[in-house]
């Protein structure tokens, strides 16, 4: 507990979350403005699915997440805060805890602006389109055609909750990476390498998909709407944990064996 409280002390007087959120608050912004402009016929479909596509929270989560990574985490080891904590007597699994802890709030606080976006939203008559399949898109152009009730605000943070533990499952290997090299811009480029290399990779052919599915970049995004079904949250949930929990493990045994210099 204590580890948390000093982590949370830290990231809370370091400038760099905060840069990060904005950072996040204005690609969210941006990439409901271009779904609005797209459904009214004010931008093109071409251009929104291509460059704009950046400011989606899947591009965003991974290049984000992958920079809180590193310089808000890794950073503690080439200051030697890792090392005066398992020199101080904290075990390393706490450590790992610890760690694991600090950077799934940071991924929600990240992803937190694009769930704000679709709130707003949500109880107005705005029309959106969802040129790419992401969760905000598929919320926003749903939840436009319908009443705001009780009903469809817990659907919202339903499938808002799902899509945000799949961003943090797909950035758990950043943990690892972060007892594997100690140093936050490899941690950096390996955590948004991965993500860029291991998505588009899942749909190359029906083998490699068929393995793929079976991991968080392989879930199929299109489905996070508001009238998902059931098995597709069970099967959504139950991968992400399996392998948050398998790249925990991982991270253990590598930061247990590993001397802290």
């Amino acid at each position: 507990m204590q580890l948390l409280k000093a982590d949370f002390f830290k990231l809370s007087k370091s400038i760099s979350p905060w840069v990060l959120f904005i950072l996040a608050m204005v690609s969210a912004i941006i990439f409901a403005a271009c779904s609005h402009y797209v459904a009214t016929g004010r931008l093109g479909f071409e251009t929104a699915s291509g460059s704009l596509s950046l400011f989606s929270e899947t591009q965003m989560m991974a290049l984000l997440g992958s920079i809180a990574a590193g310089i808000c985490l890794t950073t503690d080891f080439e200051n030697k805060v890792i090392e005066n904590a398992v020199s101080g007597g904290y075990s390393r699994n706490a450590i790992i805890i610890n760690k694991m802890v600090s950077f799934f709030i940071l991924i929600a606080l990240l992803y937190l602006p694009y769930v704000i976006i679709t709130m707003i939203f949500a109880s107005t008559d705005t029309v959106f389109s969802n040129f790419i399949p992401t969760s905000t898109l598929n919320i926003l152009s749903e939840a436009a055609t319908q009443e705001l009730t009780a009903g469809l605000f817990g659907n919202i943070l339903i499938t808002s909750s799902v899509s945000l533990l799949i961003f943090i499952s797909q950035l758990m290997v950043g943990i690892f990476y972060m007892f594997l090299f100690k140093k936050a811009v490899l941690v950096i480029a390996a955590t948004y390498m991965t993500s860029l290399i291991l998505g588009p990779i899942s749909s190359l052919n029906e083998t490699v998909h068929s393995v793929m599915a079976y991991t968080p970049y392989g879930i199929d995004l299109s489905q996070l709407t508001l009238v998902m079904s059931g098995e597709f949250i069970i099967k959504s949930v139950i991968i992400s944990f399996l392998f948050i929990f398998i790249f925990y493990l991982a991270s253990f045994f590598l930061f247990r064996k590993a001397e802290v210099k």
